[in-house]
């Protein structure tokens, strides 16, 4: 078998948070792109880099320079592939966007494998063991009141949701000080969970345009600890291992980071320093699912647990499914609440959620469905990505 073509597919649909107004600044359209890895024997690998959101033309161009790499090799070995990738795009793709856009194509490639082996991509990656993930709602925009984050989170444990995460501490360029307020707001979510479901907040430090500082930080962490916040995400920035080192040994809420690191060497450091509390890899930022796969047990090697970040197309959703069920290590997996047809569709035929855990898929490859009439009625808009 071998590849003939790489096909880039970029398209563009609606886009909506839950419980804000179709005016919100996050509302709108959003991006998404997909690559197709097309074979002689006629299966075809689909992936999904998740920066196709942020940087559209730029993903696209890192896509279709890696088609050099791939026309004419055997695509049923993913990991001799993406060596001889990321050996020969070694000055320009060792980091960054050029890394992560390999998320696409080793996601493509186990897809394929799946295909011809008639078996999911959890099982070629793991010990074949059926792990069911935990999944977290993931909405309670900034904006929202408390009043309103209660009916939100209501709305989701009536839809079997057993744990929730929300943001605090305002928008991107907000300088004012929201603590007092988002207590009250995390207050309520934990009225509506209960004490036993799961809750986590995300501050997001690394998209503040105010410098937060450690002070800043840890007044959260003092005030939400009552509440059983199970994370505080991106307490820091993105690569400052000191401060996360410090956060985390307060002992108060776990830190959790890592959502935006390319490849699996990104997160040594913080293991090595004792920095996060839980470690946050998405399997269409890091270099593809078996590359988030390394960075769960790399995590589970140090004691860390991981909670998968997901905030991508129904494409690398997938991707992020078939790792956090492949492997121990996984406690939770984050499940975006917005309303977005590229996100829905693609994995209709696999989602199986029961009492707020996802089953594995038992279709083979990623088992993502992508119709004609989806990749037409969506075609790219240019210049339509997203700033945050």
């Amino acid at each position: 078998m071998r590849i003939e073509d790489v096909v880039v597919v970029a398209l563009t649909a609606p886009y909506i948070r839950p419980h804000t107004a179709a005016d919100y600044p996050a509302n709108g359209v959003r991006n998404c792109v997909w690559v197709r890895l097309e074979t002689d024997s006629g299966i075809v690998g689909w992936g999904e880099a998740y920066s196709g959101c942020y940087a559209t033309e730029v993903t696209i161009a890192a896509l279709q320079r890696l088609k050099r790499n791939l026309v004419g090799s055997d695509p049923l070995d993913p990991s001799a592939r993406l060596a001889e990738i990321r050996f020969r795009n070694r000055y320009w793709a060792m980091r960054g966007i050029g890394a992560q856009t390999t998320s696409a194509i080793e996601a493509a490639l186990w897809d394929i494998v799946g295909k011809v082996r008639q078996v999911p991509v959890w099982r070629l990656l793991g010990d074949g063991t059926r792990r069911p993930v935990l999944l977290y709602a993931s909405a309670g925009d900034s904006v929202l009141e408390p009043e309103t984050v209660l009916q939100e989170v209501q709305q989701f444990v009536q839809a079997g949701f057993q744990a929730y995460k929300m943001r605090c501490g305002g928008r991107l360029d907000d300088k004012t000080d929201h603590l007092e307020r988002d207590a009250e707001r995390v207050a309520a979510a934990r009225e509506a969970l209960g004490p036993d479901r799961q809750l986590f907040v995300d501050i997001a430090v690394p998209q503040k345009s105010a410098n937060w500082g450690y002070s800043r930080a840890e007044a959260y962490m003092r005030k939400l600890a009552a509440h059983k916040v199970a994370f505080l995400e991106e307490p820091a920035m993105t690569y400052d291992v000191a401060g996360y080192r410090y956060l985390n040994s307060l002992g108060l809420v776990p830190t959790a980071g890592g959502e935006s690191f390319c490849c699996p060497e990104e997160f040594e450091p913080f293991f090595e320093a004792g920095a996060y509390g839980v470690v946050q890899p998405d399997a269409a930022v890091v270099g593809g699912p078996a590359s988030c796969v390394d960075v769960i047990r790399q995590a589970h090697h140090y004691g860390v647990p991981a909670a998968i970040h997901a905030w991508s197309a129904g494409v690398g959703l997938a991707q992020n499914i078939h790792a956090a069920c492949s492997t121990a290590g996984v406690t939770v997996m984050e499940w975006p609440m917005s309303v977005h047809v590229l996100a829905e569709e693609p994995i209709r035929n696999i989602w199986d959620f029961r009492n707020g855990d996802l089953q594995p898929p038992e279709l083979p490859g990623l088992g993502v469905t992508i119709s004609t009439e989806l990749l037409d009625n969506y075609p790219l808009r240019p210049y339509s990505e997203r700033d945050y």
